[in-house]
């Protein structure tokens, strides 16, 4: 593991390493006794934040794609739910 310290007014304390381990410390966090920033053994506090890939949206078009081609709107699915058909010229009513 790396080696962490705590970033007192009297400069930067070591911490032992199964301190570490046993509170899963990392750089960039507070200390939970302390409130303490935990620090590396170059004083830096910032931790490199992961880029993350930007979701683009995709608007609904209310058609649900099956996995094997089949296409079915919301308002042909809630007639299938509701055991009717909207087909309205076999319609017997």
């Amino acid at each position: 593991m790396k080696e962490l310290y705590l970033e007192t007014k009297n400069g930067n304390v070591p911490i032992d390493q199964a301190i570490i381990e046993k509170y899963n410390l990392k750089k960039g966090t507070m200390s939970p006794f302390t409130n303490s920033r935990i620090v590396d053994k170059d004083g830096e506090f910032y931790v490199d934040q992961p880029t993350t890939k930007k979701l683009s949206y995709q608007p609904d078009d209310g058609i649900a794609e099956m996995d094997h081609g089949l296409s079915l709107s919301t308002s042909e699915m809630l007639d299938i739910a509701a055991g009717v058909d909207s087909d309205v010229e076999n319609s017997t009513t």
